[in-house]
């Protein structure tokens, strides 16, 4: 196949300006840019809603060794666009990035110095950019750039119908209203016992309680949670229920709004696969997925209410809570459930919870 070599751009909110390849669909891509240090396959962490909104840059140097084999997988993609330094131009197998973009519709960009935007990035925190193929119109473009927000996020990417998922022995029932999740830590709960019912992001407990679950699962999602009040507000009538409380990601902060707590923006965010969370109770330390821009504000954690769990090695931002009155669990990285993960008994314990409760 002949090398995609078309001029293209990258430029940020602040004027910076990278110049590379263009790569999938030729056009313009406006969005919040983010690094990732993940070094997964590339339609995973594009099909990840928590991305929405998002241009994506892959720090790892080298992408799209192994191909897209199935052509038609249905998975869709969240981002708004893909940068990457070098993309495999002859994959070992299937189609490769560039064609796999091109397909979705997908402006992507390569040829630049990833290390140099990762560390802008970093230094400065996350900022607005495009990806386009032309700089005609720089100021104009510059204008919609510093526009851009992203808005509806949970209600783009959550289900629009309730979906039953059974486990093969099944010991318990959740309820999972979907803020827009990777659906693959459903594995964790299935394969202990635990049946699934995923709901609609606007789901009012009355809803809820209507499964008669044993406990629910409020999942990760895209964006600022501060954007969704009727949520929070639904979350806090939720809590009333009784009913165990797991909580990850956006779950975990809309969490802990409907407690009154208060969410901060950060100044970098973590993301990547190897964010260093210590355990408080064990002092353990795990390394841990995250994809995110805001924390909880541990000084505005109501004392009575939340003890704090986990810490993050890096900047001591709040890692992990529990809520005794509730009960209530919350992470704010995606645990992972296999038992030879290191955040898998966050898995255990809230399963734990179930039982007691039921007792």
């Amino acid at each position: 196949m002949a090398e995609h070599t078309n001029k293209a751009y990258l430029l940020l909110e602040d004027g910076t300006v990278f110049v590379g390849n263009s790569m999938g669909k030729t056009g313009t891509a406006i969005g919040e840019v983010v690094f990732n240090t993940c070094t997964a396959s590339y339609e995973e962490l594009l099909s990840d809603p928590t991305y929405y909104g998002q241009i994506v840059a892959q720090t790892y140097p080298l992408v799209g060794n192994r191909g897209v084999t199935d052509e038609n997988r249905d998975s869709d993609i969240m981002s708004n666009g893909y940068i990457v330094r070098e993309w495999c131009k002859v994959p070992a197998g299937g189609i490769s990035l560039h064609e796999y973009l091109l397909k979705r519709g997908i402006v992507g960009l390569s040829g630049i110095d990833t290390r140099r935007l990762t560390r802008i990035l970093r230094d400065k925190g996350y900022m607005k950019g495009a990806i386009t193929d032309t700089l005609d119109n720089r100021e104009m473009l510059l204008e919609k750039i510093r526009a851009y927000t992203v808005s509806g996020a949970v209600e783009a990417v959550t289900v629009k119908s309730p979906q039953h998922i059974q486990a093969e022995n099944e010991k318990y029932r959740i309820a999972v209203p979907d803020y827009g999740f990777p659906r693959k830590i459903l594995d964790a709960f299935l394969s202990r016992g635990c049946s699934v019912d995923i709901l609609p992001a606007s789901c009012t407990v009355e809803q809820v309680t209507a499964l008669n679950p044993n406990g629910i699962f409020l999942s990760d999602g895209p964006a600022d949670p501060d954007d969704d009040p009727v949520l929070i507000r639904n979350i806090a009538e939720m809590i009333k229920s009784g009913l165990p409380v797991f909580a990850v990601g956006l779950g975990h902060q809309m969490l802990a709004l409907a407690e009154h707590a208060k969410i901060i923006k950060m100044p970098q965010g973590h993301r990547g696969s190897n964010q260093p969370v210590l355990v408080a109770e064990t002092g353990k330390l795990m390394v841990t997925e995250q994809n995110h821009g805001y924390t909880v504000d541990k000084e505005s954690l109501p004392s009575n209410t939340a003890e704090i769990l986990m810490t993050n090695i890096n900047d001591g931002s709040v890692e992990g809570l529990f809520y005794p009155s509730v009960p209530a669990l919350s992470v704010q990285f995606t645990p992972n459930g296999s038992p030879d993960s290191s955040t898998s008994w966050i898995f255990d314990r809230f399963i734990a919870m179930l039982g007691e409760v039921r007792a």
